[in-house]
């Protein structure tokens, strides 16, 4: 768990991970769409030194081939932190990676 528009993480190293989640508590205004807002996801490896920048026609669900692109940057034990990027004034209070 992150607060504000980050969370990072180690990989765990006991189980192969399949897949991720992310879930966004936030706060707005009625006329504001979450899902609208979304611009972008940058997901840094600092272990390997690499990232990985999704744009927003991309992010809502990832097809088989960006995770295949995604989990081959992610290794057992490395450190991980994946920032989301928000327009229209959407505030993040904290961001969940549930992964399994």
């Amino acid at each position: 768990m992150g607060d504000g528009y980050s969370v990072s993480f180690i990989v765990p190293s006991d189980r192969r991970m399949k897949r991720m989640a992310l879930c966004v508590v936030y706060s707005s205004t009625p006329e504001i769409v979450a899902t609208d807002c979304l611009i972008s996801v940058l997901i840094v490896n600092y272990t390997k030194c690499t990232l990985h920048i999704h744009k927003h026609s991309t992010v809502i669900s990832f097809t088989d081939i960006d995770w295949q692109g995604i989990m081959s940057n992610l290794g057992s034990g490395e450190k991980v932190e994946i920032f989301l990027s928000f327009d229209h004034g959407l505030v993040v209070k904290n961001i969940v990676a549930y992964m399994w």
